[in-house]
């Protein structure tokens, strides 16, 4: 049996005029324009599936585009039992937004990032493709699982968010081949998972997300306290997040 609990939450931010991001939990999606965190508690035999898919800002139907791709994988969800199994549907979302674009738009094909995590017994499969991120909180550390398929910084130092990505669901005017980054792991009681949207990772530094997933609080308060950050920090982007803990 799967027992896991997820707290989420979507916002087009202070700035877009739409949100053009998907989450996804155990077959429920939302796209509000601005959610209140929702707690969900998932027991099931199935593998459990969460998602945040961010439409490409910039691109012709970003909305729609994410909810497409997360439509496509959230159907294939109960028979991922292994990764291939995962990255084959992500293939398929992949192809099925060329199919949907038919032909090229003005501001060029509709396009997506996404992140999902699997749960399937005492395991859990992490997908992603651009860089929309999944982080895991064991023992109070902070580490990404996720690989960010960003362009290499123009200069040494940090690196400075640009919102371009190196490879996404659709998003060009012909296909292009994509390679999903996976990472698979043991999961423990307690685990926490953290998956969100660059408009997230793109104003909190990696530490303050690491103090609020540490502070101690409940998930309903940490993820209402991220996004309030997010905000605070100029919410220039769609905001999504999904605050998954493993609870056996």
């Amino acid at each position: 049996m799967n027992r896991v609990e997820v707290v989420g939450v979507t916002h087009r931010g202070r700035v877009r005029p739409a949100n053009e991001d998907t989450i996804a939990v155990a077959g429920f999606l939302s796209a509000v324009p601005e959610g209140e965190p929702v707690c969900l508690t998932v027991s099931s035999t199935r593998p459990v599936t969460c998602l945040v898919a961010d439409g490409l800002g910039g691109h012709a139907d970003g909305a729609r585009a994410s909810r497409l791709a997360a439509q496509v994988i959230v159907d294939a969800s109960p028979t991922f039992a292994d990764s291939a199994a995962i990255v084959a549907a992500v293939h398929r979302a992949d192809a099925n937004l060329y199919a949907e674009s038919g032909h090229p738009l003005p501001r060029g094909a509709m396009g997506t990032t996404v992140v999902v995590l699997t749960v399937s017994g005492a395991d859990a499969t992490c997908v992603n493709v651009g860089d929309s991120r999944c982080y895991l909180l064991r023992d109070g550390l902070l580490v990404q699982l996720s690989r960010d398929d960003s362009p290499p910084p123009s200069r040494p130092g940090p690196a400075v968010p640009t919102g371009r990505v190196t490879q996404t669901l659709g998003g060009r005017l012909t296909p292009a081949p994509i390679h999903p980054h996976v990472q698979r792991l043991s999961t423990i009681a307690g685990d926490r998972f953290l998956l969100c949207s660059d408009g997230l990772t793109d104003y909190l530094p990696v530490d303050d997300v690491e103090n609020c997933l540490t502070g101690g609080g409940r998930p309903d308060d940490v993820v209402r306290d991220l996004l309030r950050r997010t905000l605070d920090a100029g919410g220039g982007d769609n905001v999504s997040a999904l605050l998954v803990t493993i609870l056996e």
